[in-house]
């Protein structure tokens, strides 16, 4: 699943922030996450293991890429549906059920993109967006049409994910070099015995990642690696949690309350 089609699912119509023509827009803070409903994964960046694997399974998955080895490229996702086009994380209303939102979804609006020409990556916002408008929520710009204070948060935020887009394609290069990936599917069963496959994905190998030679692991110690491959194994439990959701949704067991989403 390549980031783009990630996009594609999330942005409707995703433009180029220039300063002469939105000026005047003003931007209201997402009451909800509908946006979302159809999203089951999104790409997770490196810096958001320890977060989302307390309560998210976070997966490896082919993104469609080759490497310069001729290798498939992968990105980890995190999983938030057992079926394509279902979010299990937010329910009939927009709200999401859970603590931790991942990133990917909480830069909505904005995402950042390659233009032409450009030696960087320019700000670009979902110009469908309901809260982007001339008379709701926050200006963009000031008065002299510099961003305003909420824009260079906005910015500040964005580059950030970029930045740790690469730390995230260096580890999961790392991981195929180290050969412990392995493909997964899984088998769902509901209370009403219907069953969910779940296939496509990648995992670690816990036998392979066990064997590693001890130089490689003080390696992925001190590069922060060891801590990113743990909390994916870790993370894997909570497939779990996404079949007591579905039983939920499906009317086959009691919905809990849902808790206040983390920062």
């Amino acid at each position: 699943m390549s980031e783009s089609k990630i996009n594609s699912a999330l942005y409707r119509n995703p433009q180029l922030l220039d300063t002469a023509q939105h000026r005047h827009k003003r931007l209201k803070v997402p009451a909800n996450h509908a946006m979302a409903r159809g999203m089951h994964a999104v790409f997770t960046i490196a810096a958001e293991f320890p977060q989302v694997c307390v309560e998210h399974p976070i997966i490896f998955v082919q993104t469609g890429e080759k490497l310069v080895d001729g290798n498939d490229m992968i990105s980890p996702v995190t999983m938030l549906g057992l079926t394509v086009n279902e979010n299990l994380r937010v329910d009939e209303s927009g709200q999401w059920i859970g603590r931790y939102v991942p990133a990917f979804i909480r830069r909505y609006p904005f995402l950042t993109a390659q233009v032409e020409g450009q030696p960087s990556p320019n700000l670009f916002v979902d110009v469908d967006y309901e809260g982007f408008s001339d008379t709701e929520g926050d200006p963009l710009f000031d008065a002299e049409g510099k961003p305003a204070e909420n824009l260079k948060r906005v910015v500040e935020f964005v580059e950030q994910f970029d930045r740790e887009q690469w730390r995230t394609r260096a580890f999961c290069e790392r991981l195929i070099q180290l050969d412990i990936l392995q493909p997964m599917s899984a088998d769902a069963t509901l209370p009403n015995g219907e069953t969910i496959k779940v296939e496509g994905f990648l995992t670690v190998d816990e036998e392979k990642f066990s064997k590693l030679p001890d130089a490689v692991v003080v390696e992925l110690h001190r590069n922060g690696m060891l801590m990113l491959i743990n909390a994916h194994l870790l993370s894997l439990i909570h497939v779990r949690t996404l079949v007591e959701l579905k039983s939920v949704r499906m009317g086959l067991a009691t919905p809990v309350a849902p808790a206040k989403p983390a920062a």
